[in-house]
Parts: C-alpha cells; structure tokens; sequence
C-alpha cells in the first residue's frame, strides 16, 4: 500500500505488505522530512513537528486516514479524522466522522487544541463540535497532538432577503 501526503505534490512511498512505490527527489526531501516529524512523534521533544506534519496532512480533505512509514528506526503510525465530537470524558475525545467511523482519541501532556483562531485547553472541547485531529498511533491507541475546532456556521437572520437579479 503506497501512503501519499500533501503539499504541492508531496508524494512519499510507504511499505507494506511487499508493495513499494517511488518519489521524486523534491518530494522525496520533502517527504524526508515529515519522515522525519512521523519518527520524532513519540518524543516529547518534537511536538511541534508532529503538529506541523499533521497541518500538512488536514489540507488532504479526507474524512479519515491512517498511514505507516517506514525508515531506519522503525515503522511509525499518524492517523487523521474530521468529524463531530460525540463525547468528552477524561482524557478521551470520541469522534464520529461523516461516514460513520468513530475513533477514540487520547488527551496527552503536548495535545494543542486550536478554537476560534487561537490555542486553548482540551477542556474546551464539547460535544457536537466539528473537528479535525490528528496524531501518532502509539500501541495501539490514537494520540491526539492536534485538534483543531471549526469555527460554528452563522446563523441565519431572519427577515434577510434573498438576493435578486434583474435582467435589463
């Protein structure tokens, strides 16, 4: 199964189950370095480079994803979802995404939550908002290093006309 990310063509093989498939040396760099973030993912040193691989990753528009990496340290896991938070207990986040899947997410020490422009707690997070998170799958259980809350629709006004076109 070849693996593909984002940015401008970003295109970085992944292998698994035998299957292999090549990139370009400016993607491959590219790729490289989120190779990179992916490895790091599990350090608390790199939390801001597991975010920024994660930011590449949401412009992709997927409902959900998981992708395995490899390189010279090992196999590392980051899954992706879009959804609506149907709970918040402790330090788990469940959310359900537009094609049903439901995923549990892992509150951690380096988790950011992003809301209304600007960073906030995970005690922020309720029900019903629509979010994207994202982070490393360690053993098995999805860490959420980023959750990004999207801004609720306007609501309508009342009264608010439609608009009119007239032909002359």
């Amino acid at each position: 199964m070849a693996a593909f990310l984002v940015g401008g063509g970003i295109t970085l093989a992944a292998v698994s189950a035998g299957g292999t498939a090549t990139a370009s040396p400016a993607s491959s760099s590219q790729g490289a370095q989120l190779n990179t973030a992916l490895t790091e993912a599990g350090s608390a040193a790199a939390p801001a480079r597991v975010r920024w691989a994660l930011g590449r990753i949401r412009h992709l528009g997927g409902v959900e994803g998981t992708a395995t990496f490899h390189n010279k340290k090992g196999f590392h896991t980051l899954s992706f979802e879009r959804g609506t938070i149907q709970s918040v207990s402790g330090g788990d986040v469940v959310i359900k995404s537009p094609d049903g899947t439901t995923w549990t997410w892992k509150i951690v020490s380096d988790t950011v939550v992003r809301k209304n422009g600007g960073k906030t707690t995970a005690s922020a997070l309720s029900a019903g908002e629509t979010v994207f998170a994202g982070g490393p799958v360690v053993s098995g259980t999805r860490d959420a290093r980023l959750i990004i809350v999207k801004p609720a629709a306007p609501a309508a006004t009342s009264g608010s006309q439609s608009a009119q076109t007239s032909l002359s």
